[in-house]
């Protein structure tokens, strides 16, 4: 599918909500995937001193400090406005993708918050959907998790937008060539000793079961509504009394299926603390043993009490 500028803008229009002269942020690796965005956005938005591309330096190879400013000089020839921040030295702990990808998204979102920026951008492409996709299965990740990468969504206030879902790599590529965008190469992305690296390689290489990925996504795509309104269903059927500071349900909470005992609590949790980080599996798994094994108690959760008593649990602040 060819990448315009004009198909582009229809996209953001369609999928999106801006203010009138919005302040948004692109996270900028160095990528073709995010040097094609950064430029697309440039050319988007009205105020090109409204836009900021976020660089960030992992700190994990020797000369990620140079490569950082050799993108910041990519985007300063585009006139694009650009910020570098440096990973600390204690948030590298096992040198991973994935604890990379945590600690530059944290670092993206303080900034965000701190400057009044609501939008996030990430060039996140169809190829990634499927690579996450494949990732998540094999971990044996819930119904929810197999989503994979979402075009919107929103963490602590900050909405992040991801336009380029619907575009493969060679789409972006293809950009690139015919706009003369410059890009880095990450030789991360040859080393077979992140999963990541493997799974796009047996993808690429096995069409046939590519297109078996394709279809298993995209089911769970066409289920999911289906899912929220059955979990939904059952929070509103054990549900006896609903405020901003309390929650009252059935005990018939602990009859359900595990999942959709979780994902109840985790609805609860989003009611009594709207402002909070989402919890952790674990965490959840823990109250619902607690729940199980006594009659009557009072516990904690995250900063939500809970008492069970009678047939009756309590959630409050």
């Amino acid at each position: 599918m060819k990448i315009t500028q004009n198909y582009f803008n229809q996209i953001l229009k369609k999928n999106f909500l801006f203010e009138v002269h919005p302040k948004v942020a692109v996270a900028v690796s160095g990528g073709p995937d995010s040097m094609a965005l950064v430029n697309l956005i440039k050319n988007w938005i009205k105020n090109k001193e409204s836009l900021i591309a976020l660089i960030v330096d992992h700190q994990i190879r020797e000369n990620s400090y140079a490569e950082a400013t050799k993108v910041r000089k990519y985007l300063n020839q585009y006139n694009i406005n650009s910020k570098i921040f440096k990973t600390k030295k204690k948030n590298i702990i096992n040198k991973s993708m994935s604890e990379a990808r945590t600690n530059r998204f944290n670092q993206l979102i303080k900034y965000c918050h701190r400057n009044n920026i609501f939008h996030l951008f990430f060039a996140h492409h169809y190829n990634d959907i499927l690579e996450t996709f494949l990732l998540r299965k094999i971990a044996g990740s819930n119904f929810e998790g197999l989503r994979s990468i979402q075009k919107k969504i929103i963490i602590n206030k900050i909405q992040i937008l991801r336009p380029l879902l619907q575009f493969n790599k060679k789409d972006i590529i293809n950009y690139n060539d015919d706009h003369n965008i410059c890009f880095v190469k990450d030789p991360s992305n040859e080393n077979f000793k992140y999963s990541r690296v493997v799974v796009r390689n047996f993808i690429a290489k096995n069409l046939k079961y590519k297109k078996q990925i394709e279809r298993d996504y995209i089911k769970i795509q066409n289920y999911f509504p289906f899912y929220k309104k059955m979990i939904y269903n059952a929070f509103i059927k054990i549900s006896l009394y609903n405020s901003k500071n309390k929650v009252l349900i059935d005990i018939h909470l602990l009859k359900y299926n595990k999942e959709i005992q979780i994902k109840i609590i985790e609805i609860i949790y989003r009611l009594i603390k709207p402002n909070k980080k989402f919890l952790r599996y674990q965490k959840i798994l823990d109250l619902l043993n607690i729940l199980k094994k006594r009659k009557s108690c009072r516990t904690n959760l995250a900063g939500m009490n809970i008492k069970k008593y009678d047939y009756l649990i309590s959630f409050y602040t």
